[in-house]
Parts: C-alpha cells; structure tokens; sequence
C-alpha cells in the first residue's frame, strides 16, 4: 500500500519550535502564550478558542515573522529536507498545511522544497509601517477541525493521502486521509498518540517515506515505531 498525497503538519513536525511561541519571548509573553499553546495542541481547549487572543497578547509584525521564518530553519527536524526531496523523487506530491502564520511557514516550506502553492497556514494584516493590524478570521485553519476542510480541498481525486502532524488539530482531520501518522519526535502528546493508528516516536521522518512508497506496509505496521 502507498500513499499519493502527503500532508505535513510545520510547527513540532517539520521543525522543533511553535513559532507561536518564539513570537511571544520576542515580545516578552512567553509564559502566558506556551500554555495557551500547550492546552490546544493538547486537547484542553479548542484552536479557535485561542487563536486571536494569542495574537493580540504579542502583536507581530513584519519583521516578527521574517526572524520566526530563520528560527524556523535553525530548529529544521533533521532530515526533513532530505525527506521532502525523497518523496519527490518517488513521485509524491509534498503539502504543508500548518495553523501557523503564512509569512513564516512559506518561506520556511520554500526552503525544505514545498512548492509555495502547496502550502497553506494562516495570513496577518499589517499596517503601513509593518504593524499588526489583523489575521485572517476567515481562514479554517484558525479552527480545530479546520485541517479537514483545507486537505480535502487539495487532494486530488484517486490520489491517496497520508497525514502527519503532532497535535490535537491534526488527530481532528485523521478522517480526512487514508492514514493519520501521529508525530512525537519533538513533543510528545498522548490525546494524539492515542488516536493514530501510526504513532512515530523518534525524531525522524523518514518512515514517512518508507510509509508513502511502500516500504513499510501500512497494514502490516504495529501503531507505534521506535
């Protein structure tokens, strides 16, 4: 069994930071903004209960984001790079779909070697001098079960589609693919080993690859890799 389409979640999977996070030390609300952050990706709250209200605690701008698209190549997951241009190679077609902020996770997704078209994460609004002056309300992605909607829009019909993400707002579109790999090779959350039928626990994606192209059969696979 392989997979066609291959959806990445960014922030904990792609790269080992929450750029979320890093935005808020930048502005000196760390503490506050990680729990916020924790309690969603953990299941405790809703996405959608925190989105806005984290964001209008740190206020980015411009060259916030610019700073968040290097930190996010300094802490790259190792291989993901390598990875991404494996599954190319093999003929897959490679997506970020990310609830973090397009001005970092483009940029980033670019790097690794995503097509920028094959990205997707939520957009802000600056004023003239760079301010922050909104984020995209409209944008699924702001929302827990948002991912279902946006990968279903960019799968192709035929194409198999696999999924891997480390937290609650991935294990909520799990229904939105052929298979849902849970990621903890940067954190570790159990609501979302929990509910993935592959859990991978080192940090290292490159049973992604062996997954996508069949060299690990997925029905044959215990729900758990070391």
């Amino acid at each position: 069994m392989t997979y066609d389409d291959i959806f990445f979640d960014c922030d904990s999977t792609l790269s080992a930071i929450e750029g979320i996070d890093e935005l808020a030390r930048l502005k000196g609300a760390g503490e506050r903004i990680a729990a916020l952050t924790n309690a969603a990706m953990n299941g405790g709250l809703r996405l959608e209960q925190v989105y806005g209200e984290r964001l209008r605690l740190i206020q980015p701008n411009r060259a916030d984001l610019a700073a968040i698209a290097e930190q996010y190549q300094q802490a790259v997951v190792p291989g993901a790079r390598e990875v991404v241009a494996a599954l190319h190679t093999a003929g897959k077609r490679v997506f970020i779909i990310s609830g973090g902020l397009s001005d970092a996770v483009i940029p980033f997704g670019v790097w690794l070697g995503v097509p920028a078209e094959r990205i997707r994460a939520v957009g802000l609004r600056y004023d003239a001098e760079g301010r922050y002056a909104g984020y995209d309300e409209a944008s699924p992605l702001t929302t827990q079960t948002g991912k279902t909607a946006v990968i279903t829009a960019l799968r192709a019909p035929g194409r198999r589609a696999l999924l891997v993400g480390d937290g609650s707002s991935d294990a909520a579109a799990a229904g939105a693919v052929d298979l849902f790999v849970g990621y903890g090779g940067v954190v570790f959350r159990p609501n979302v080993e929990e509910n993935a039928p592959v859990y991978l626990y080192a940090n290292d994606l490159w049973p992604v690859v062996q997954l996508a192209t069949g060299d690990l059969l997925a029905d044959q696979l215990p729900n758990t890799l070391a």
